[in-house]
């Protein structure tokens, strides 16, 4: 009856990790050989595990990556450009803590976006807020921003996360509008935060996408973006299955 009210206790308390723990415990009769102070410490550890789990899930939910993509699932055998030893390394996200920005380039298909998503979760599982988003629909999201009053506030909310990701980066040059609004966002983090760059264009070809609007504009732009920035600049054909073709329905 004791256990049960302590059981009870645990969970109002919010502490569901070491209630699971103590019910492996009362259940496993390996844990008999053990001194309290083991036990307790293995109930601290589970719970510790528990709530680590509990901010990792949240912050995965909060970065709205597009894809489940984990470096453990990247495809190394396919030729595109890939060093694996590379990808290792910045998995350790270290680049993250330096607050040096990633340039991810490619062909349609290559894999880009999954390089990038793999890499942003690797970093999420380090401790680190990571947030996904189409650089369209964040120009799009700023413009309607100045109409509504919610401009400075995500500009600001932007600027606290630790790995921004933008895909489709120079999909289409942007109007002077558009690389003001990004300008903006990448001064904010620049030497401070990590950006990840998701682009088909070459980074020799930013600049005239860039300057389409205003040459000044590009030059501020890709000097905060290019300085301390990791460059993979994948190749190859494109990745993605073809779908398989519809049989002939019989007569």
């Amino acid at each position: 009856m004791l256990i049960h009210q302590t059981l009870e206790k645990l969970e109002a308390l919010g502490l569901l990790g070491m209630a699971l723990g103590l019910r492996e415990q009362l259940e496993g009769s390996s844990y008999l050989g053990l001194s309290f102070d083991e036990r307790l410490g293995l109930l601290v550890d589970r719970e510790a595990d528990a709530r680590e789990g509990r901010r990792l899930a949240l912050r995965l939910k909060a970065a709205k990556l597009r894809q489940e993509a984990t470096v453990e699932d990247i495809d190394f055998r396919t030729p595109r450009g890939l060093d694996k030893a590379v990808i290792l390394n910045l998995a350790q996200a270290g680049w993250v803590a330096a607050h040096h920005n990633l340039l991810v380039t490619g062909p349609t298909g290559a894999g880009k976006s999954f390089v990038a998503c793999a890499l942003t979760h690797a970093a999420i599982r380090r401790g680190h807020t990571a947030l996904y988003v189409r650089t369209p629909r964040l120009f799009a999201d700023l413009a309607l921003g100045r109409g509504d009053g919610r401009y400075a506030r995500r500009l600001a909310y932007v600027a606290k996360i630790a790995v921004l990701v933008l895909d489709d980066f120079l999909l289409t040059p942007p109007s002077v509008n558009e690389a003001k609004d990004l300008l903006e966002v990448i001064d904010d983090r620049s030497q401070v935060r990590s950006t990840v760059i998701v682009s088909q264009l070459p980074v020799e070809n930013w600049h005239a996408a860039l300057a389409a609007g205003d040459p000044t504009l590009a030059d501020a732009i890709l000097d905060r973006l290019v300085h301390n920035a990791h460059r993979l600049a994948l190749t190859g054909s494109s990745m993605r299955r073809r779908q398989p073709e519809e049989a002939p329905i019989a007569p």
